[in-house]
């Protein structure tokens, strides 16, 4: 798959919730201007909450016209709160050594942490049933029956309301029951790890993994790969974005000023190349 260069990937901007650092798309276009491909690597809006489709729907229009009006190309990517905006489950980037994926393929139950993680496993388990046994090594038919995943909650009110409110409720939020944080942290621990085993079963020749999702920030390296979270624009969290060019992927963190969100220092650059058949194990 090729698109024009320099490709620059973010995500989890979570345009639409309440608690999300960027009300109007247009605080966005600094980071999109003069890039032929901006690459939006899932949840990008927020879709979950039945009063807000419509909201949705129009943030993501505005993105799209954005980026058309600066000269980009939006790619998006699927993620677990968007998990049907888009034809793009995954991208294979620089020439197969480059995966980019929302990242919520890493848990059965999508995102352990959340209160409806046991209802997102069940259908996530339910949806893999029904892939035969010669297809079940597919990668875009696993991605497929993650969504199914996330499509089965049930659209519901958010209970987190505007104003400046919704970022000390998004705190309170993310801290109970008091289990949570706990189980917050153990994922975040074993994303480096489980990123590594998705790539051997089904992108073994994938240098770099971009991820998104678990909204912590970082740049991991396993043995001859590195795992890249370019973290998210909700509180707390931090969040960089990755520019792809010819032979070399460079990792920026994400500024804000006046209002505007902006590339700030590259904090790490790699060259691309694909893994050679027996690294990739």
């Amino acid at each position: 798959m090729l698109f024009e260069e320099p490709i620059r990937i973010l995500s989890d901007i979570h345009l639409g919730h309440p608690a999300s650092l960027v009300g109007d798309p247009a605080e966005l276009a600094p980071l999109f201007d003069g890039i032929p491909t901006v690459v939006f690597n899932g949840d990008t809006v927020e879709h979950r909450f039945r009063k807000d489709q419509e909201q949705a729907r129009e943030l993501l229009e505005a993105t799209k016209k954005i980026c058309s009006e600066l000269g980009s190309t939006a790619i998006f990517v699927n993620g677990n709160h968007d998990p049907d905006i888009s034809p793009y489950n995954h991208l294979d980037l620089a020439g197969g050594s480059v995966l980019v994926t929302h990242g919520d393929m890493l848990f059965h139950d999508i995102s352990p942490w959340s209160i409806e993680a046991e209802i997102m496993e069940a259908a996530h388990r339910q949806a893999l049933e029904k892939i035969e046994d010669d297809a079940f090594d597919d990668f875009e038919k696993r991605l497929h029956a993650n969504k199914c995943g996330s499509l089965a909650i049930e659209l519901h009110e958010s209970t987190i309301p505007r104003g400046r409110l919704a970022r000390v409720v998004t705190y309170l939020r993310e801290s109970w029951p008091p289990w949570r944080p706990l189980q917050i942290f153990r994922c975040w621990s074993q994303v480096p790890g489980r990123a590594v085993g998705l790539a051997r079963v089904f992108r073994p020749r994938a240098r770099f993994i971009v991820l998104g999702h678990s909204h912590y920030g970082g740049i991991w390296t396993r043995g001859p790969r590195v795992i890249i979270n370019t973290g998210s624009f909700l509180p707390i969290a931090g969040r960089s974005l990755v520019d792809l060019e010819g032979d070399r992927l460079s990792i920026r963190k994400i500024t804000r000023s006046g209002g505007k969100f902006q590339a700030g220092k590259t904090v790490a650059q790699f060259k691309t190349s694909p893994l050679r058949a027996h690294e990739g194990f």
